[in-house]
């Protein structure tokens, strides 16, 4: 998120600001549950297995409601409609093109989250510390 602000729009900043303190701070713990996952003996087999099948269940289920969403809509047949996912999939940023690495990165035995890059993360918070108050922290 943080890669393509822009998408959020400017209409509410305030909205914008929480997503992307939300999309900062998550680098913070990303290796949390899998260092917990690791400690408690979970394999890459099994970690593969589980992120298959979430995948496919994750997919199947947002392409159901998309269509039928797009059905009750009126735009399901529309060619703006299959221009525009053609676009989000498949485009300079596409879903597809900015999901790829990481997907393929993850599905190595040797991957850990601490591999992949958190300094834009770091960037944001530092740049944007005035528009967020962190829990515990005297206001």
């Amino acid at each position: 998120m943080l890669a393509h602000a822009d998408a959020l729009g400017h209409e509410d900043e305030r909205l914008r600001t929480l997503w992307l303190w939300h999309s900062a701070e998550e680098s913070e713990h990303k290796s949390t549950a899998f260092d917990l996952y690791q400690a408690l003996g979970g394999s890459h087999e099994w970690r593969i297995t589980w992120f298959r099948r979430v995948t496919t269940i994750f997919l199947g289920d947002t392409l159901r409601q998309t269509v039928n969403n797009l059905r009750r809509d009126g735009t399901l047949w529309k060619w703006s409609t299959w221009k525009s996912a053609a676009s989000y999939l498949f485009g300079k940023r596409g879903l597809i093109r900015e999901t790829y690495k990481p997907w393929r990165e993850y599905l190595r035995e040797d991957f850990h989250p601490n591999q992949q890059d958190s300094s834009p993360s770091e960037r944001w918070l530092v740049a944007h510390a005035d528009r967020y108050t962190p829990v515990g922290t005297p206001a």
